[in-house]
Order: C-alpha cells, then structure tokens, then sequence
C-alpha cells in the first residue's frame, strides 16, 4: 500500500473516532482516542524516517516526509474541530483555531510537494533544507510550549465538559495530542538529520 493511501486511510480513520467520541460526550474516551490517533500518526512519521535513513534517502525525500506528517496532524486537527464544532458540541472560538489549523497544514503539505519536485528534478535547494531544519525546531518548541500551557492554565486534562457554548474540552484534547504528535515527529526528525551528520563529519 503506497505511503498516500495510508496517509489518506490515516487522516479519514482517525477523523471518525475523535468526532464519534466527542459525540458520546465522555471526557475520558475522547482523550484516549486523541493521545491513540495522534501518537499513531507520530509513530508511522518516525518508522518512515528511520527507515529512510537507514536506506540512504536524500534529504530531500527524508525532510518531505517529515513535512507531510506534520501537515497530517495539522489537517486532522482542522478537520476535527470543524466537525466536532459545527455539528456536535459549541465553543466560540472554534472557527479560528479550525482556520489557523487549516493554513499550517496546507503550507507543510505546500513544502512537502515542493521538496518531492525538488528531488523529482535531481537538485538540492541548500535553502528550503535549512528551512527545513528551522520550521522543525520552531514547531518543536512551539508544540512543547503549547503543551506547557495547557497544563499551567488547567485546560488538560480534561475534567469537566465546561458550560453550554464554551465546550472546549474537546480541543483542548485536540491541541495537547496534536501538539505532542508534532513534538515526536520533528523531534525524532531533527535527532536522526543530527545523527547523519555527525556519521559524514566521522567519515570525512
């Protein structure tokens, strides 16, 4: 099965469970199917990378994975608040998290295909693979602060469903998952590109 449609049977599985279990309305089954699909999503992204890496992949190849995956999560994130919002539960800030979720998905996917036709042209932009590395660390902290603040703030876990209209325990799960699934994937990227280096530098 091409990585495509594992992507695509992927992002449709795992839209179905968050949006079911928010409908159930069980606070406890939704955080679990959140950490179940997002941590999934990070494992295929670093089994991939691995494997790339101990085949001898391009840089190019390596750093477009990782970019699709991220997108992964960021679409399956955008996804899942539009449904769960617009047709399940309320909560007035939902259509701007959805927004936000949408466009960082759609400019990680826009990277990847950039860097696959990069590859599919044999050339190596110097730029967009330091680009790369930038956007990885970004995110990386970015995620880890994010995770932080939920904590701090009381947001996850979860203990309560929160007043009628303002029923953001469902993204709350959606944001710590999503943004741990993100941490996993760039950190492992960042690991393994650090762990090449260091092999040329040796061999050099």
């Amino acid at each position: 099965m091409s990585s495509l449609a594992i992507w695509m049977i992927s992002l449709a599985v795992g839209l179905a469970i968050i949006v079911l279990s928010g409908a159930v309305g069980d606070l406890t089954i939704h955080a679990v199917a959140a950490a179940l699909i997002s941590l999934s999503m990070a494992a295929m992204a670093v089994t991939e990378n691995r494997q790339q890496r101990k085949a001898g992949a391009s840089e190019n190849l390596v750093a477009a994975s990782t970019a699709r995956y991220m997108g992964l999560v960021w679409v399956w994130g955008a996804l899942s608040l539009f449904t769960t919002y617009y047709f399940i539960l309320s909560w007035k800030e939902w259509l701007v998290f959805t927004g936000a979720f949408a466009v960082i998905g759609a400019l990680c996917l826009f990277f990847a295909a950039t860097l696959d036709r990069d590859e599919a042209a044999g050339r190596t932009d110097e730029t967009l693979q330091k680009l790369a590395k930038y956007l990885s660390i970004g995110q990386l902290i970015g995620m880890l602060i994010v995770m932080l603040g939920l904590v701090i703030d009381g947001k996850f876990p979860v203990t309560a469903p929160g007043n009628p209209g303002w029923q953001d325990w469902a993204a709350n799960n959606i944001f710590f998952f999503g943004a741990l699934s993100v941490a996993l994937i760039t950190a492992n990227a960042l690991y393994t590109k650090h762990q090449r280096e260091k092999a040329g530098t040796q061999n050099a």
